[in-house]
C-alpha cells in the first residue's frame, strides 16, 4: 500500500508536472493565440494595403497607359511636324536660294553686258589709238623729211603779212582820197 501511495504520490507529482505544463502550454498557447490575432491583424492591414496598393496601381496603370498612348500620339504629331517643318524650311531655303540665284543672275547678266560693251569701246579705242599712233608717225616723217629751209618760209610768210597789211593799208588811203575827189567834183559840179 505504501507502494500505492508512492505510486500515487508519483502520479500527483506527475499530475501536476502535467499540469504545470498545461498551465505553461496554456499560457503558451494564449501568448500564441495573442501573437496570432496581432499577425491576423498585421495581415489584415497588409492585405488592406495591398488590396489598396493595387487598386492604385491599376489606376495609375490605366492613367500609365493613357499617358503612353498620349505620349505615342505627340510623338507621332512631333513627327510628323518635324518632315512637315523640314519640307517647309527646305522650300523656303530652296525659294531664297533661287530669288538670290535670280537677282545674282541679273546682276551678272548686266555685268557680262557691260564688259562686252566696255570691250567694244576699248577695241574702238585700240583701233583709234592705231590710226592715231599711224598718223603721229607719218607727222613725224614728215618732220623729219622738213627742211630748215622750210623754217625760213615763216619769215617770208611774216614779209608778206607785213606787205598784206601795208597793202590795206594803202587801199584805205585809196578809198578816202577817192571819197574826197568825189567830193571835190561835186562840188566843182553844184558851182
Amino acid at each position: 500500500m505504501l507502494q500505492k501511495i508512492k505510486d500515487l504520490m508519483k502520479v500527483k507529482e506527475d499530475i501536476d508536472v502535467i499540469n504545470k505544463n498545461i498551465e505553461e502550454n496554456n499560457k503558451l498557447i494564449s501568448d500564441l493565440k495573442v501573437q496570432l490575432e496581432s499577425l491576423k491583424d498585421g495581415l489584415i492591414e497588409a492585405k488592406k494595403e495591398q488590396n489598396e496598393f493595387l487598386h492604385n496601381f491599376k489606376d495609375n496603370l490605366h492613367v500609365i497607359k493613357n499617358l503612353r498612348e498620349d505620349f505615342g500620339k505627340e510623338i507621332y504629331e512631333f513627327k510628323l511636324l518635324k518632315a512637315q517643318l523640314q519640307r517647309k524650311i527646305l522650300d523656303k531655303f530652296e525659294e531664297e536660294l533661287q530669288k538670290d540665284l535670280e537677282i545674282n543672275r541679273e546682276a551678272l547678266k548686266k555685268d557680262t553686258e557691260d564688259y562686252n560693251e566696255l570691250r567694244k569701246k576699248v577695241a574702238e579705242i585700240l583701233s583709234r589709238l592705231n590710226l592715231t599712233s599711224s598718223e603721229i608717225n607719218k607727222f613725224l616723217e614728215i618732220g623729219k623729211n622738213i627742211k630748215k629751209e622750210d623754217f625760213e618760209l615763216t619769215k617770208f610768210a611774216m614779209h608778206l603779212m607785213e606787205m598784206d597789211r601795208e597793202k590795206l593799208e594803202l587801199m584805205r588811203k585809196i578809198d578816202t582820197l577817192e571819197r574826197l575827189v568825189s567830193k571835190i567834183r561835186r562840188r566843182e559840179l553844184v558851182r
